[in-house]
């Protein structure tokens, strides 16, 4: 494999362990929902947005199978570049859910405020439109269940394109 999606896959499986254990451990469970919830989403974000640009760039062959998948780099708005993939996706018979994509965007955009420090008035948007909270502190379980459904959703298709590419070999 390739030790950057390693390592983002290690991330996902300890936040994953971490989140059990915290919810599990009788002085750990007493941590407030949204100190908890904030935390793994704001990390689960910066852990899927990198681990699905990595695989895209990573997995890259540069041929037909990847090339309208990795125009996902293309310059553009993020709304455009989320469009891309899921088009490149559609291309290939493969129909994922449209809430799918468009809380990949939103995600991106928790992502882009929590890394960069300051949010985008039109991202912040989007991102209440959604239904996420209006702050990086006030995330809820059910959030992360949605940032986990995005992730696996996403990442499943891009694995099952790589894996199709190596068979066909």
């Amino acid at each position: 494999m390739n030790e950057f999606i390693d390592a983002y896959s290690d991330d996902q499986i300890f936040l994953t362990l971490l989140e059990k254990l915290v919810e599990n451990d009788p002085q750990e469970s007493t941590c407030p929902e949204s100190i908890k919830y904030s935390s793994y989403c704001r990390l689960w974000s910066t852990m899927a947005i990198g681990c699905i640009e990595m695989m895209i760039k990573k997995w890259n062959t540069g041929d037909n199978l990847w090339s309208d998948i990795y125009s996902y780099f293309d310059s553009g708005p993020n709304d455009v570049r989320i469009d891309r993939l899921k088009q490149a996706f559609e291309s290939r018979g493969i129909d994922l859910d449209d809430n799918i994509f468009e809380d990949l965007l939103a995600i991106k955009y928790i992502r882009n405020a929590y890394v960069h420090g300051d949010w985008n008035e039109q991202q912040k948007a989007y991102v209440i439109g959604r239904g996420f909270p209006d702050t990086l502190m006030k995330f809820t379980k059910s959030n992360f269940g949605r940032f986990q459904e995005v992730y696996a959703s996403i990442m499943n298709t891009l694995g099952m394109i790589h894996a199709l590419k190596s068979v066909s070999k």
